[in-house]
């Protein structure tokens, strides 16, 4: 019988799947950005010469001057003035390369105690995730596959549990909460980017929605018709800031003493 596991359960351990350490390891993963950082450290890197920063940085540059679909190994090389050889040396594919910008973007995120207490550091925190996420130029399936484990990546989600864990929430509560947060953020950075999102003056493309409404049958879409007008011009960050404040309302109706 399958049992259930609660954030208020007591810690039991974790719980690590054996893939099998003979497989390549997949860019991105948890073994892969292991065995990378191991390699780096006794790398010795030549003065003036290539290096995985510079690499980044001039992927960074093609993505932003003609679209993903124009990344290639090929590209960043003659960017650099140099072989695709070379860069070779330092990723192993594309996808290696799509996993290091992931991560590198998100090192632009500042963690930065409010002194205002843990609910203030929260809201700050993925305020700030929410606007990098926005400004970087990779598409959304990269920064969700590349950078979970990455170094950078993993500042952002130690901040975040270390705020829940000096608000007064058990490890595993802790470990929902940052989780929960930080994906209800990647979330609402999707929908505000994509074709049919959320900006500053509400929902987009959203022009002749009093005109479709009159051609739907009118025993439906009661309560567009209702609260339809409302739903359209709520601005993004109000969006935001609200999801923000009723989730952590929840956080605090957990805390020891409440």
């Amino acid at each position: 019988m399958h049992q259930q596991h609660s954030p208020d359960k007591p810690d039991d351990g974790p719980r690590r799947p054996d893939h099998g350490a003979a497989t390549p390891a997949e860019p991105g993963s948890a073994r892969w950005w292991a065995e990378r950082l191991a390699g780096n450290r006794t790398r010795r890197p030549r003065a003036g010469g290539l290096s995985t920063t510079r690499i980044v940085d001039a992927a960074l540059e093609v993505l932003r001057a003609e679209g993903v679909e124009a990344l290639t190994v090929r590209a960043v090389a003659d960017r650099l003035d140099t072989t695709s050889a070379s860069l070779y040396r330092h990723i192993a594919s594309r996808d290696e390369l799509m996993a290091l910008m992931a991560d590198h973007v998100l090192g632009d995120i500042r963690v930065t105690p409010t002194g205002r207490g843990w609910r203030a550091d929260v809201e700050a925190l993925m305020g700030e995730l929410r606007r990098v996420l926005l400004a970087q130029p990779l598409p959304a399936s990269a920064g969700r596959s590349g950078s979970g484990y990455g170094p950078n990546a993993l500042r952002l989600i130690d901040a975040a549990l270390g705020m829940f864990l000096e608000a007064g929430l058990r490890t595993r509560q802790a470990a929902f909460a940052a989780t929960t947060m930080i994906q209800f953020v990647a979330g609402v950075v999707d929908i505000e980017r994509s074709a049919f999102g959320r900006g500053a003056r509400g929902a987009v493309r959203a022009d002749g929605f009093d005109q479709l409404l009159t051609v739907l049958p009118a025993e439906q879409f009661t309560a567009l018709r209702a609260a339809g007008e409302a739903y359209l011009w709520m601005p993004a960050e109000e969006v935001f800031a609200y999801g923000m404040s009723r989730f952590l309302d929840g956080i605090a109706g957990q805390l020891p003493g409440n």
